[in-house]
């Protein structure tokens, strides 16, 4: 299997129960672009270890949300399967319940037991650039611990160097730098709007190299501004942040190109 952490998430397309679990949808990547996605398999419906899993991440999802991220459960299952069962038993989730039918997103993201036709285990978190930044594949025996999912994606949100067991509120890692950096100075006035999105660390990194550059900018949260909403949809703008330095526009995070706009090359 090719790897995929650091590489763009396998689009996929699906038809899935609601996160109301009263009614039937569509399901397709870019739904989920421009925020984290808890991707997570597992094996079948009506079964003993995958209702704990599915209730357990219910019970979190409001601290998911917290940090900017969504959930989207996948089995080989049906979506009348899943509507079944959530009336039958497992209750409403308040997420979506996708169904893989084909087999095709198990397969492209290496969870699929070929001769069972049901995923293994697996769990990938998504950034808002839609690339994989974690992944976690393992036995169908074991259910997995929110706690732990929440803890790696404060881990990724954080932006930094995470030692073992490092939970949110900790320091990051500091390493020592052998020499002394230069310090980096802006010598003209710059224009500078940065629009971003809450829990994005590549905001969070540009907004501090700016701020380190004693540049001064203007930000636009995109949850929020319909102004910057309505910007980002006429440019066609997925890739976050979106720095506008005078007349140029860097879409995404793209260090090498806002340090030459700035003067810095």
């Amino acid at each position: 299997m090719e790897r995929l952490v650091g590489k763009e998430a396998p689009a996929f397309k699906m038809e899935a129960l609601s996160a109301d679990g009263e009614h039937f949808t569509t399901v397709e990547l870019s739904d989920y672009a421009g925020k984290w996605l808890v991707l997570f398999f597992y094996p079948m419906d009506f079964t003993f270890v995958c209702p704990t899993e599915l209730t357990a991440f219910s019970e979190r999802r409001a601290a998911f949300e917290q940090a900017g991220a969504e959930l989207l459960a996948v089995s080989t299952d049906s979506k009348f399967s899943h509507l079944a069962w959530t009336r039958e038993g497992l209750g409403k989730l308040g997420y979506p319940m996708a169904a893989d039918q084909t087999l095709r997103v198990c397969r492209d993201y290496g969870v699929l037991l070929e001769d069972e036709g049901v995923a293994l285990r697996g769990l990938f978190l998504i950034d808002p650039q839609q690339k994989v930044r974690y992944s976690v594949i393992h036995d169908n025996d074991i259910g997995r611990n929110p706690e732990e999912i929440l803890r790696v994606l404060a881990a990724l949100q954080s932006g930094g160097l995470c030692a073992a067991g490092w939970t949110a509120g900790q320091d990051n890692l500091h390493p020592e730098i052998p020499q002394e950096q230069p310090h980096l100075e802006v010598t003209g006035q710059y224009d500078v709007t940065i629009y971003t999105q809450p829990g994005c660390s590549y905001c969070r990194r540009t907004k501090e190299f700016l701020q380190e550059c004693g540049v001064a900018y203007r930000e636009v949260d995109l949850t929020t501004d319909k102004a910057g909403q309505a910007f980002m949809a006429q440019r066609g703008y997925t890739a976050l942040p979106v720095t506008v330095i005078g007349d140029t526009e860097i879409s995404g995070y793209d260090m090498a190109r806002v340090r030459k706009a700035l003067g810095l090359n």
